[in-house]
Protein backbone atom coordinates (compact mmCIF):
# COMPACT_ATOMS: atom_id res chain seq x y z
CA UNK A 1 0.00 0.00 0.00
CA UNK A 2 1.56 3.23 -0.95
CA UNK A 3 0.80 6.75 0.58
CA UNK A 4 -1.61 8.47 -1.10
CA UNK A 5 -2.98 11.97 -2.33
CA UNK A 6 -6.18 11.82 -0.21
CA UNK A 7 -4.00 10.77 2.76
CA UNK A 8 -2.06 13.87 2.57
CA UNK A 9 -5.10 15.94 1.62
CA UNK A 10 -6.26 14.59 5.25
CA UNK A 11 -3.04 15.05 6.85
CA UNK A 12 -2.69 18.91 5.51
CA UNK A 13 -6.68 19.35 6.67
CA UNK A 14 -5.87 18.41 10.17
CA UNK A 15 -2.97 20.72 9.97
CA UNK A 16 -5.10 23.49 9.11
CA UNK A 17 -7.61 23.13 11.26
CA UNK A 18 -5.02 23.24 14.20
CA UNK A 19 -3.22 26.38 13.05
CA UNK A 20 -6.98 28.01 12.41
CA UNK A 21 -7.93 27.32 16.00
CA UNK A 22 -4.59 29.01 17.13
CA UNK A 23 -5.22 32.03 15.12
CA UNK A 24 -8.67 32.65 16.70
CA UNK A 25 -7.34 32.08 20.23
CA UNK A 26 -4.18 34.22 19.57
CA UNK A 27 -5.90 36.68 17.56
CA UNK A 28 -4.31 38.18 14.16
CA UNK A 29 -1.43 39.61 15.50
CA UNK A 30 0.91 37.39 15.10
CA UNK A 31 0.09 36.66 11.16
CA UNK A 32 2.64 39.87 11.32
CA UNK A 33 5.36 38.21 12.52
CA UNK A 34 8.35 38.52 10.14
CA UNK A 35 9.44 35.63 8.07
CA UNK A 36 13.15 35.98 6.60
CA UNK A 37 12.13 35.03 3.14
CA UNK A 38 12.32 37.52 0.10
CA UNK A 39 8.81 36.92 -0.96
CA UNK A 40 6.65 35.96 1.82
CA UNK A 41 7.33 38.94 4.45
CA UNK A 42 5.03 37.31 7.02
CA UNK A 43 3.53 34.79 8.52
CA UNK A 44 0.10 36.02 6.88
CA UNK A 45 1.27 36.27 3.22
CA UNK A 46 2.77 32.85 3.46
CA UNK A 47 0.04 31.57 4.53
CA UNK A 48 -1.72 32.95 2.07
CA UNK A 49 1.33 32.10 -0.61
CA UNK A 50 0.39 28.08 0.16
CA UNK A 51 -3.48 28.92 0.02
CA UNK A 52 -3.01 30.39 -3.55
CA UNK A 53 -0.73 27.56 -5.09
CA UNK A 54 -3.23 24.91 -3.89
CA UNK A 55 -6.11 27.02 -5.26
CA UNK A 56 -3.88 27.69 -9.01
CA UNK A 57 -3.32 24.33 -9.19
CA UNK A 58 -7.19 22.61 -8.40
CA UNK A 59 -7.64 25.14 -11.46
CA UNK A 60 -5.26 24.26 -13.23
CA UNK A 61 -6.44 20.22 -12.81
CA UNK A 62 -9.58 21.30 -14.28
CA UNK A 63 -8.11 22.69 -17.35
CA UNK A 64 -9.04 26.10 -16.15
CA UNK A 65 -5.74 28.82 -15.66
CA UNK A 66 -5.72 31.23 -12.84
CA UNK A 67 -5.01 34.93 -14.64
CA UNK A 68 -3.34 37.74 -13.32
CA UNK A 69 -6.67 39.65 -13.54
CA UNK A 70 -8.82 36.64 -11.51
CA UNK A 71 -5.85 36.82 -9.06
CA UNK A 72 -6.34 40.42 -8.48
CA UNK A 73 -10.29 40.85 -8.13
CA UNK A 74 -10.02 37.48 -5.62
CA UNK A 75 -7.37 39.39 -3.76
CA UNK A 76 -9.59 42.50 -3.40
CA UNK A 77 -12.76 40.40 -1.25
CA UNK A 78 -11.11 39.46 1.90
CA UNK A 79 -8.34 41.10 4.29
CA UNK A 80 -5.00 39.25 3.83
CA UNK A 81 -3.96 40.32 7.39
CA UNK A 82 -7.46 39.18 9.16
CA UNK A 83 -6.50 34.95 10.31
CA UNK A 84 -10.74 33.95 9.47
CA UNK A 85 -10.93 35.52 5.73
CA UNK A 86 -7.25 33.87 5.29
CA UNK A 87 -8.48 30.75 6.23
CA UNK A 88 -12.28 30.81 4.81
CA UNK A 89 -10.53 31.42 1.34
CA UNK A 90 -7.86 28.36 1.91
CA UNK A 91 -11.23 26.05 2.94
CA UNK A 92 -12.45 27.67 -0.81
CA UNK A 93 -8.68 26.92 -2.28
CA UNK A 94 -8.79 23.33 -0.96
CA UNK A 95 -12.70 22.69 -2.04
CA UNK A 96 -11.43 23.40 -5.23
CA UNK A 97 -8.71 20.60 -5.34
CA UNK A 98 -10.73 18.15 -3.82
CA UNK A 99 -13.67 19.34 -6.89
CA UNK A 100 -10.55 18.66 -9.45
CA UNK A 101 -9.25 15.94 -8.39
CA UNK A 102 -12.16 13.79 -6.31
CA UNK A 103 -12.94 11.54 -9.73
CA UNK A 104 -10.04 10.93 -10.83
CA UNK A 105 -9.15 7.74 -12.17
CA UNK A 106 -5.93 5.75 -12.24
CA UNK A 107 -5.41 7.19 -16.08
CA UNK A 108 -6.29 11.15 -14.80
CA UNK A 109 -3.18 10.62 -11.89
CA UNK A 110 -0.94 9.93 -14.67
CA UNK A 111 -2.19 12.62 -17.10
CA UNK A 112 0.43 15.04 -17.82
CA UNK A 113 0.32 18.52 -17.61
CA UNK A 114 2.53 21.27 -18.61
CA UNK A 115 2.30 25.24 -17.99
CA UNK A 116 4.74 28.50 -19.25
CA UNK A 117 4.37 30.71 -16.89
CA UNK A 118 6.62 33.97 -15.40
CA UNK A 119 10.03 32.26 -16.47
CA UNK A 120 8.83 28.88 -15.55
CA UNK A 121 7.71 25.54 -17.28
CA UNK A 122 6.15 23.25 -15.39
CA UNK A 123 5.72 19.72 -16.44
CA UNK A 124 4.36 16.45 -14.41
CA UNK A 125 1.81 14.05 -13.47
CA UNK A 126 -1.40 15.15 -11.88
CA UNK A 127 0.01 12.88 -9.09
CA UNK A 128 3.65 14.52 -8.52
CA UNK A 129 1.79 18.05 -9.25
CA UNK A 130 -0.75 17.21 -6.54
CA UNK A 131 1.96 15.78 -4.14
CA UNK A 132 4.21 18.38 -5.07
CA UNK A 133 1.62 21.03 -3.75
CA UNK A 134 0.67 19.38 -0.18
CA UNK A 135 4.16 18.72 0.62
CA UNK A 136 5.08 22.30 -0.11
CA UNK A 137 2.38 23.16 2.58
CA UNK A 138 3.81 20.41 5.11
CA UNK A 139 7.30 22.94 4.84
CA UNK A 140 5.39 25.80 4.98
CA UNK A 141 3.81 25.01 8.21
CA UNK A 142 7.06 24.29 9.37
CA UNK A 143 8.27 27.78 8.93
CA UNK A 144 5.55 29.19 10.85
CA UNK A 145 6.04 26.74 13.69
CA UNK A 146 9.73 27.56 14.13
CA UNK A 147 8.88 31.79 13.32
CA UNK A 148 5.93 31.43 16.04
CA UNK A 149 8.34 29.82 18.62
CA UNK A 150 11.15 32.17 17.99
CA UNK A 151 8.80 34.83 19.06
CA UNK A 152 8.03 32.88 22.24
CA UNK A 153 4.59 31.62 21.05
CA UNK A 154 3.96 27.93 21.55
CA UNK A 155 2.81 26.31 18.02
CA UNK A 156 -0.71 24.12 18.56
CA UNK A 157 -0.40 20.82 19.16
CA UNK A 158 1.67 18.08 17.81
CA UNK A 159 2.36 18.01 13.74
CA UNK A 160 4.76 14.82 13.12
CA UNK A 161 2.76 12.92 10.78
CA UNK A 162 2.82 10.00 13.85
CA UNK A 163 0.47 11.90 15.94
CA UNK A 164 -1.87 12.56 12.59
CA UNK A 165 -5.44 11.18 12.66
CA UNK A 166 -5.32 10.77 9.25
CA UNK A 167 -3.77 7.51 9.28
CA UNK A 168 -5.03 6.32 12.53
CA UNK A 169 -2.93 6.98 15.45
CA UNK A 170 0.58 5.93 15.68
CA UNK A 171 1.30 7.46 19.17
CA UNK A 172 -0.65 9.18 22.08
CA UNK A 173 0.65 11.53 24.76
CA UNK A 174 -0.80 9.92 27.91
Amino acid sequence: MHLTIDELLSYTDEERGKWEEWFAAQGNDPLKLPIPMDAHQNIGTLILHCFWAERFYGYWMKGDILTQERVKETMESFSSDQADQIFAFGQSGRKVLRDATGLFSEADWGKTYDLEMQGFRFEGSARKLIAHILVHEIRHWAQVAITVRQHHLAPPGEHDLLFSKSFGPLVRKI
